[in-house]
């Protein structure tokens, strides 16, 4: 029943008195989060997605969709507290707003219809308090018998068997055709992924593409990653590699593209199949993607079930029954924390990555101009999103002045405390103090300019020098955008503790980055830094995935115990392969 159809006809008109009628075009926020509830909404026309917001960049929770006749924002009618999740125009939405002042009026000179309001609106909360429970059992009986999710697992289950016993060379030239196919399509799959996500550059998502091509690929030609691998005669040890299985992995809006290929080739190789999973705003990319790496299956004759996705958008629930399906053998989960604790909490074996928040030590001994330019081309580079790019940096006073001026001559703002102000009012979301989404993945240029901040040549970098005090503020965040931080300290000593100090406040596990060139100065900060990957002199966002350094090529980035992970690696085949041993007696 809808909720006006509570009151009598004769009485509806006064309350339709109280009403204004407002239209929301397809994706208007319509409730926020957070903010003060002054009020309800009567659905008319259309479809509205309630989302809790987890603050994550890759996670969304999507709770119901409402649909006409129904109420939304009747908890803060009620209480007057600040509104529990977000509510989006799925579709053009027409709505009547009921506001609190509107519904005392009512209950004051109308007080059977205010009781009638009040009963309908109670019946409401019980029915999505009832609602919620059969959501809270179902998730907890981990319900997996959803028809799709079994007809993807035995398709992908038949489709593994048969590429099992492929020969190296033939999953090679599959591999190969893959990466190139992948390659050449990066243009439109790049173009595609800045539209539907409205983060980074088109240029900037190519390069990436291709690394997750190429450079992957290299590392994977002619190794053996099926059958016998060796054997070590000292330990009469012989090594034999075999599939896991069904891999299901879950593909960030940062970087699908690049991720789904990783994903595909390092997975094949272990003669596997895979299943992705993409977040919602990345459906259409995903399907392209998808849809180029099954040509390719077809024409080397492999099972099309080898490389399957999820083509529809996707929820917690879904998601949830792959992740504890008994076919599923393996969890690769690349996106926030929240999705990497649902995948370490399934009981399926699982590896996830962690959040980046790199801090960034500038020695006495570094060349300013050199790592001005090292830090701006890195952290720049597709607008800042790349997890383990630069996100602080700790400057050493002896080269500070000079290092400033060398930012500065290579395109960077550094602030004013003026600008500074301007800029933290403009780019934090005030209810969480987090990086408001809006600021995320944009260019510097147009950051600054909607903070008012102006310079005389184009802005590659916004850089907010700050005392090393407020190290816990704001600032000392992960920023995913062309934002960085500037402390500084006056010894190496004291630069390794405030290093450690940001790590150990977000980021932990993944990156740290030093530029000096004492090579026993790198190593003490090695050995300090509760990081997986501890870069010298190299760009951050080029240098954690493998570019430019002797690391393993990848795009799934491992965080070890310290970032709450199973691994410190880079992310290759040998982590989606069982290698078995057969061990020999040893002669006495």
């Amino acid at each position: 029943m809808a909720f006006l159809d509570s009151v009598p006809i004769r009485e509806r008109a006064i309350v339709e008195n109280s009403l204004e009628t407002i239209f929301f075009p397809q994706g208007t926020l319509i409730i926020e989060q957070g903010d003060q509830g002054n009020g309800c909404y009567i659905i008319d026309e259309g479809r509205v997605r309630i989302e809790f917001d987890t603050g994550e960049t890759d996670t969304d929770i999507v709770l119901n969709y409402l649909e006409p006749g129904m109420v939304m924002g009747e908890f803060s009618l009620l209480d007057q507290q600040p509104r529990s999740a977000n509510a989006i125009a799925h579709t053009d939405v027409k709505v009547r707003w009921l506001s609190t002042t509107q519904f005392q009026n009512l209950c004051e000179q109308h007080p059977r219809i205010g009781m009638t309001l009040l009963t309908a609106l109670c019946k409401n909360l019980i029915g999505i308090v009832r609602q919620t429970n059969r959501q809270l059992a179902e998730y907890m009986a981990v319900d997996t018998t959803f028809k799709s999710v079994d007809d993807m697992l035995n398709r992908a289950t038949a489709a593994q068997q048969e590429f099992a016993s492929w020969p190296e060379d033939r999953v090679d030239a599959l591999l190969k055709d893959l990466a190139q196919t992948i390659a050449d399509a990066a243009e439109e799959l790049a173009e595609i992924t800045v539209r539907v996500s409205g983060m980074g550059v088109i240029e900037h998502k190519v390069d990436k593409i291709r690394f997750a091509c190429f450079n992957v690929f290299d590392v994977l030609a002619d190794q053996t990653a099926s059958g016998l691998l060796c054997f070590r005669e000292t330990e009469k040890i012989t090594e034999i590699a075999s599939p896991m299985g069904v891999v299901f992995g879950v593909i960030p809006i940062t970087n699908p593209v690049p991720t789904m290929i990783f994903k595909a080739l390092i997975c094949l190789k272990g003669r596997n199949s895979l299943i992705m999973s993409c977040h919602r705003k990345g459906l259409d990319v995903g399907n392209r993607a998808g849809e180029i790496m099954q040509a390719v299956l077809k024409r080397h004759g492999a099972p099309l079930s080898l490389i399957q996705w999820i083509r529809e958008r996707t929820s917690r629930k879904l998601t949830n029954a792959f992740m504890r399906h008994k076919d599923v053998s393996f969890i690769l989960a690349t996106g926030g924390p929240s999705i990497v604790k649902a995948a370490y909490s399934s009981g399926t074996p699982s590896i996830g990555v962690g959040a980046g928040n790199a801090p960034v030590l500038i020695c006495k001994d570094a060349d300013p101009d050199t790592a001005a330019e090292t830090v701006i081309s890195s952290k720049s580079f597709d607008n800042g999103i790349i997890c383990g790019s630069e996100n602080n940096l700790v400057v050493d006073a002896a080269v500070e002045k000079a290092f400033v001026t060398a930012l500065e001559n290579h395109g960077a703002a550094v602030l004013s405390p003026k600008e500074i102000n301007q800029l933290t009012q403009h780019i934090f979301d005030q209810k969480t103090g987090r990086l408001s989404r809006e600021v995320i993945g944009q260019t510097s240029q147009s950051i600054a300019r909607k903070a008012g901040i102006q310079r005389s040549y184009l802005i590659r970098l916004i850089v907010v020098p700050l005392h090393k005090d407020l190290v816990l503020g704001q600032y000392g965040q992960e920023k995913l955008a062309p934002i960085l931080s500037l402390f500084t300290v006056n010894s190496e000593e004291q630069g390794i503790a405030l290093c450690r100090r940001i790590l150990n406040r977000e980021g932990k596990g993944h990156t740290a980055i030093i530029h000096t060139h004492d090579r026993d100065l790198s190593q003490r900060f090695g050995l300090a830094m509760p990081a997986s990957r501890i870069l010298v002199n190299c760009p951050g966002s080029q240098g954690c995935i493998g570019l430019g350094n002797g690391l393993i090529p990848s795009l799934t980035l491992g965080c070890g115990t310290l970032g709450g992970t199973s691994t410190t690696e880079n992310v290759n085949y040998k982590n989606v392969i069982n290698i078995k041993r057969i061990a020999y007696a040893l002669s006495l």
